[in-house]
Parts: structure tokens; sequence; C-alpha cells
């Protein structure tokens, strides 16, 4: 375990580093998307993340108590068969694929009958997360062989039931970021006014950010970081949520990929949603408040959707 934990960093790096390359060496039309006239997007995406990232980093270095917050964190995960978990929560993402897949095609069949294709794309995309990235990762995690002793809720009640002030402070560099962002984006994209439509998918999108904030940060990426090291798992977590966000595209809009096919879908996930699950995984890191994170997400979610707001969900 303290070999892994050592080498965790550098193994997830050159992990991660192979499906950026990959796709970019592979792919010209990637390469043309990255290096042409998106390239100064992605540098003002990628930038106040990066501020958004120092800003946490000096918040927890001098107001937070992250090593005591660890500790807890440690403590509350005492007794759960870690490895044992992960493979379980590997099993969990590759289901939830599949039922996307299965789900949308059923549904698009009636959709195209019906005429209610949108909501029919809204219903998969929260059943699917609902099971696959809520339901049932609670009941396994929970179910490890703990829950008589009560150790089971410790850290849902550690990430969920926030009392601690210093942990919100999680906001500035949610606000950093997305003020930044917006101002930056917005004269490219625009934002959309509002709408009973927007209202609506917000709503749809804060049920889908907690789903995959408790799967991906609270579950995966705690376990995680016990084996592989802080950084090894922010990384290791980040590459799985991009690579299931490409693998999702043709079925779930809200990815905003292009959709061309799974190389560029790849790469560009892993330059898009990789690089912002790095800072979520860091704010996790620093924090432990998956509403900080929601908070993010749904900023985010806000500054790339099209003003149209011709998308589903």
């Amino acid at each position: 375990m303290t070999t892994v934990r050592r080498w965790g960093l550098a193994w997830t790096v050159a992990f991660a580093a192979v499906f950026v390359a990959g796709p970019l060496l592979a792919h010209p039309v990637l390469r043309n998307d990255v290096f042409g006239e998106s390239a100064m997007l992605f540098v003002l995406s990628w930038g106040p993340m990066l501020l958004a990232g120092l800003v946490a980093w000096g918040l927890v270095r001098w107001l937070g108590r992250r090593d005591a917050l660890d500790r807890r964190v440690w403590a509350a995960m005492d007794g759960h068969p870690l490895t044992r978990e992960v493979a379980w929560l590997l099993l969990l993402i590759v289901c939830f694929v599949v039922s996307m897949v299965v789900l949308s095609g059923i549904l698009d069949f009636f959709g195209e009958e019906t005429g209610t294709t949108t909501d029919l794309a809204v219903s998969v995309s929260l059943v699917s997360r609902l099971l696959f990235l809520f339901a049932l990762p609670l009941l396994i995690m929970d179910r490890s062989g703990i829950t008589v002793d009560g150790k089971g809720t410790a850290m849902p009640t550690l990430a969920l039931k926030v009392v601690e002030p210093w942990r919100w402070l999680g906001l500035v560099p949610v606000a950093v970021a997305s003020g930044i962002l917006g101002y930056l984006l917005a004269p490219y994209i625009g934002l959309p006014g509002p709408s009973l439509t927007l209202y609506a998918m917000l709503v749809a999108f804060a049920v889908i950010a907690v789903c995959e904030e408790i799967f991906f940060r609270g579950m995966m990426q705690t376990r995680l970081e016990m084996l592989l090291g802080r950084w090894g798992g922010i990384i290791t977590t980040s590459v799985l949520f991009a690579l299931t966000y490409a693998l999702i595209q043709p079925y779930d809009a809200v990815s905003q990929l292009a959709g061309l096919d799974l190389v560029h879908d790849t790469g560009m996930a892993m330059l898009t949603y990789g690089a912002a699950g790095v800072l979520y995984g860091y704010l996790w890191a620093c924090f432990r408040n998956t509403w900080i994170n929601v908070l993010m997400r749904i900023a985010m979610f806000i500054l790339i959707l099209p003003p149209d707001l011709d998308i589903g969900i």
C-alpha cells in the first residue's frame, strides 16, 4: 500500500497523459479544434480554474484545518474494504453507461412516436444517475460490513452536514472561477435569459450534480486518495469523470461535446471535463463539502448553456 501511494501520482499522470496525447496524435480534427480557433477558449477556461485552485489552497493553508479534516475522513473510512469498493464503483460506472445506451434507445423510439424526445431525454438522464450513481452506490457502500456499528453513515454526515464555518470558504474560489469565466466566456457564447425552461433545467442539473459529486468525489475520489495519495486520487477520478462523459455523449446532450466519434470525444472530454474535474476534486480535497462542488457545477452549467436553450438533459 505504501509503494502504491508513493508512486500513485506518477502512475495517474501517465494514465491521464495517454487519454490526452493519444487522441491528439490520432485525430486531426481534434488537433484542429484544440490548436485552432478554439485554443483561446481553452486558455480562457483553464486560467480561472487554476486561479480558483490557488485561492482554495491559500484559504485552507491559512484559515482551514485540513489535517484534522483528513483524520476525520480516515476515521470515517476505517473498516471499509477500499479496493473492493472501488471495483464496485467502477462496475456501477459501466452499468450507468450501458443504462444510458439502452434506455435512450428504447425511449427514443417512443419519443418519435409521441413527439416528446426532449422530455424523455431528461428522464433517461435523471433515472440512470439516480439509480447507478446514487441509490445503488449508497446501498453498496453502506453495506460493506460496518453498518451495524454506525460507521457506514460517518462519511455522508461529514460531507453533507457541514457545520464548520471554514469549510464554507470554498464559496470564495467558486465565486472567483465562475465570475471570471462568466466575464470571459459570455462575449463568445452568451448567457441564457430567465425562463421556465432555464429553471427546469437548473433543477434537473442540480439533481445530476448532486448524484455525480457524491459518486465521483465523495465516494470514488475519497477511496482513491487513500489508495493512491491525494493527487493520485484527484487525477484518476478526473480521468474517470471525463471518460464517462465521453462515453455517454450521444445519449446525454448536457455533455456539450461535438459527438464526432469516440476518439475525438475522449480527447475533448479530457481537456474540458477532465480539467474541470481536477478543480472539483481539489475543492473536495480541501473542504470535503459536497454543496460547494454542486454550486460550482451549477455555475459551470449556466455558463456553457447556449442562449437559445435548445438542449436536452
